[in-house]
C-alpha cells in the first residue's frame, strides 16, 4: 500500500511540475499583475514593425514589439461610426462601451482607472501629442464629469499649458527627487520642456522618471500612456519622425525589460491604424528609408492590434471588439485547480 501511494505521489509531483508556456515561453497563468502599464498608440499597426527592423544589419534581430507574449486584434467601431478617430476608439477602450458620442455625455461614466483604484492601485495618465479635442483634459470643462477626478488621479500632459486657470503644475523628468515625489500627488501637470507644440523631453524619459518612481513608492500601480504624435507624423507623411516615435517606445520597452520584474503587465493597443503600402525593395526601399519616398497610404484599417506581455497577457489573445479591452484588463480568472489528469499516466 505504501509503495502504491509513493508511486501516485511521484506521478502527482511530476504533473504539478509541468511547465506552462505561452508563445513558446514559460508563462504563469491567472497571476494578477501588481503593475499595469498600458500604451494607447494612435495610428499603430503591427504591420509598421518593419519600420524598426528592416534597417538593422543583423538578420536575427527582433524588436521588443515582436517579443510580446500575446497578439490580438480589435474591431474598431462604435454605435455611430465604422472608422472612429483615434481618441474616440481610446474612449471606447477606457470606458468599455461602444456608445461614444464625443460629447460631454461620454465623460459621465467611470473609466478603467476608477476600477483599478477600487482594487487598491495607484493610477496615473500621461498624454503626448494630444490636441485639445483629443485630450482627456477637455472633460474638465463638462459639468458633472466623472471620468477624471484631479483630486484622486495623476494626469500629465506633454504639451503647452493651455489652461492656466486650472492651476496646472509643471514637471520635468530631471527634477530633484523631492520635486518628483511632489509631482506624484494627484493633480494636473504640464511638461516644462514643451513649448509651442515642441517637447524637448522624450516620452521614454518622462515614463522612466514618473512610472519608475511611482512603482518604488506604491505596491500596485496602473499607468496609462496616450500617444498621439505617431499618428500625427504619419498624417504628415513624416516617416523619419514616425520612426523616431517607434524607436523611443522601443527604448522604453527595453528599459522596462531591464527592470527584470515579473509583476508587470504591459499592453499596447492601436486605434485608427494607418494602412501603409511599403515600397517593394532595393532602391525604392533605400529612398524610402532616406526621405520617405515611394510610400502610399490607404484608408485606416478596420481592426487594430493588441500586444501584451507579462502576467494575464493571455487575456489579450484572439479577436474582439475594442470596447472589451477594459473587461480583459480587469478579468482575473481563478488560479489553476487540481486535476486528476495530473495522476493519469495516459494523459499528455
Amino acid at each position: 500500500m505504501t509503495k502504491y501511494f509513493s508511486v501516485v505521489l511521484f506521478i502527482f509531483l511530476i504533473g504539478c511540475a509541468r511547465v506552462q508556456t505561452l508563445n513558446l515561453e514559460s508563462h504563469n497563468y491567472s497571476e494578477r499583475p501588481k503593475h499595469v502599464f498600458w500604451i494607447q498608440l494612435a495610428g499603430f499597426s503591427e504591420e509598421h514593425i518593419p519600420l524598426l527592423r528592416y534597417n538593422i544589419a543583423d538578420a536575427l534581430y527582433r524588436t521588443e514589439l515582436e517579443k510580446v507574449d500575446c497578439v490580438g486584434k480589435m474591431y474598431n467601431f462604435n454605435l455611430y461610426q465604422l472608422r472612429p478617430q483615434a481618441h474616440e476608439s481610446f474612449f471606447a477602450q477606457l470606458l468599455g462601451t461602444k456608445n461614444i458620442k464625443s460629447q460631454c455625455e461620454d465623460f459621465n461614466q467611470r473609466a478603467i482607472w476608477d476600477y483599478f483604484n477600487d482594487l487598491g492601485y495607484s493610477t496615473a495618465i500621461l498624454e503626448n501629442g494630444a490636441i485639445d479635442n483629443q485630450s482627456l483634459e477637455k472633460s474638465t470643462n463638462c459639468p458633472g464629469q466623472k471620468i477624471l477626478d484631479l483630486n484622486q488621479h495623476r494626469f500629465y500632459r506633454m504639451g503647452p499649458d493651455i489652461n492656466t486657470a486650472k492651476m496646472a503644475k509643471p514637471f520635468h523628468y530631471q527634477d530633484q527627487l523631492s520635486s518628483l515625489k511632489e509631482n506624484l500627488s494627484a493633480g494636473l501637470y504640464y511638461d516644462k520642456s514643451c513649448q509651442k507644440n515642441n517637447c524637448y523631453s522624450t516620452l521614454s524619459n518622462n515614463v522612466k522618471s514618473l512610472w519608475g518612481q511611482l512603482t518604488k513608492d506604491k505596491l500596485q500601480t496602473f499607468f496609462l500612456v496616450r500617444e498621439f504624435s505617431y499618428l500625427k507624423a504619419l498624417r504628415k507623411k513624416d516617416i523619419a519622425y514616425a520612426k523616431e516615435v517607434l524607436q523611443d517606445i522601443e527604448r522604453l520597452l527595453h528599459w522596462i525589460k531591464l527592470q527584470k520584474r515579473d509583476d508587470v503587465l504591459l499592453v499596447i493597443t492601436g486605434a485608427e491604424s494607418v494602412g501603409i503600402d511599403f515600397p517593394l525593395e532595393g532602391k525604392e526601399w533605400a529612398d524610402f528609408e532616406k526621405s520617405g519616398k515611394n510610400i502610399y497610404f490607404k484608408n485606416a484599417f478596420l481592426m487594430s492590434p493588441v500586444l501584451a506581455t507579462g502576467p494575464m497577457s493571455e487575456n489579450f489573445c484572439g479577436v474582439f471588439e475594442e470596447s472589451e479591452i477594459m473587461k480583459r484588463l480587469l478579468n482575473h480568472p481563478e488560479r489553476k485547480q487540481f486535476s486528476w489528469d495530473y495522476i493519469n499516466p495516459l494523459s499528455n
